[in-house]
């Protein structure tokens, strides 16, 4: 009995000191290489929606100036939400619908559950989530900012900026945000990236010339900010750690918690580039050209344009979806996926 345990105690420890071995990685990585990537056991369900339609939780809204309809992936409605004004407009998050009727704010929850946030003026040109905050940006004589915490309470109140705001991102590890502004001097367009404490004060900011930033995020109390021409970091006291030029167009963008993902359109092809933290290219990864879109989800890499949808991996590219129809969006979940048009909801798994 003993020699039996032995033995299965030497079988364990080899087992494991495989697992975590760069031979295992290495086995992987050849079985992905050779694998091909399809979507098997589709699946079409017809579906009913409004005027504009998106993904939400695990169902479907969709909506018009009157009216708001969630339906599960099988066509179920689950509920509906009727307004007796007409509404200007309406915006999906992750969690929230936010629903602006004149000056008025009605915050919606999957449950149809309703919160009413106080009278903000002007109109609402953007609203995104991050980090369990929702931050709404609002067009009045200027541009205002509006943060909302997980229970819809109002963290930042019309925090006003002159230029235009072009994005922002809240961070995950303080009670901070990165917000972009634009205005043109001269004809040439200047950003100023901020990085203000939710308290309403300004810690610092930066000026930026001569390009357009396009995306910013916090990680860690670092900012990145990706413009057409260049790549910065920022660490948490507004050092200007690294810049990388750009010198392709930029067609989207990921960033990670441990690295960015550019994907450039490069004369006749398309690539996707990605970068360390310490600015640093750790992987080239060819796409098709045509593509124009990068969603990454759970390790998955996928490029697509409105009607196909492809899988990149171990520098191979597998076509796993083509329609003739164009397509909203789709959604993953593990090995499954989710792809939705107006009048029809397809899925199936990833193998």
């Amino acid at each position: 009995m003993k020699k039996l345990i032995l033995l299965i105690a030497i079988i364990l420890i080899f087992v494991v000191a495989f697992l975590y071995s760069p031979y295992f990685k290495d086995f992987l990585e050849a079985l992905d290489e050779n694998k091909v990537y399809k979507i098997e056991n589709i699946k079409t369900t017809e579906i009913n929606t409004l005027e504009e339609f998106k993904f939400f939780g695990r169902g479907i809204v969709s909506y018009n100036n009157q009216k708001i309809l969630y339906t599960d992936f099988n066509n179920k409605i689950l509920w509906e939400n009727q307004n007796k004004e007409f509404t200007n407009k309406v915006f999906v998050t992750d969690k929230y619908i936010l629903r602006q009727s004149n000056n008025n704010i009605m915050v919606l929850d999957n449950n149809n559950e309703e919160f009413i946030i106080a009278e903000i003026e002007g109109n609402i040109i953007n609203v995104s989530r991050e980090n369990g905050k929702t931050a709404i940006i609002v067009k009045g004589n200027g541009q205002s900012l509006y943060i909302l915490n997980e229970n819809n309470e109002v963290l930042v109140d019309n925090k006003e900026f002159q230029d235009i705001i072009t994005g922002i991102s809240i961070s995950d590890k303080s009670e901070a945000y990165s917000l972009i502004t634009l205005t043109f001097d001269n004809g040439y367009p200047v950003n100023t990236l901020y990085y203000n404490l939710i308290d309403d004060v300004e810690l610092w900011n930066s000026s930026i010339s001569n390009e357009i930033l396009l995306k910013i995020k916090v990680v860690n109390n670092n900012v990145i900010a990706i413009g057409t021409e260049n790549i910065y970091f920022y660490n948490n006291n507004g050092k200007l750690m690294w810049k990388n030029s750009i010198y392709n167009k930029v067609l989207d963008y990921e960033i990670l918690q441990d690295r960015i993902n550019i994907l450039f359109e490069k004369g006749e092809s398309t690539e996707l580039i990605s970068y360390n933290f310490e600015g640093k290219v750790t992987e080239i990864q060819a796409a098709p050209f045509g593509i124009h879109k990068l969603k990454i989800v759970d390790n998955k890499t996928l490029v697509y344009n409105n009607n196909t949808i492809y899988l990149l991996h171990s520098n191979k590219i597998d076509k796993i979806f083509e329609e003739s129809e164009i397509f909203e969006d789709f959604l993953i979940e593990g090995n499954t996926i989710y792809i939705l048009f107006k009048n029809k909801l397809m899925s199936g798994q990833i193998k």
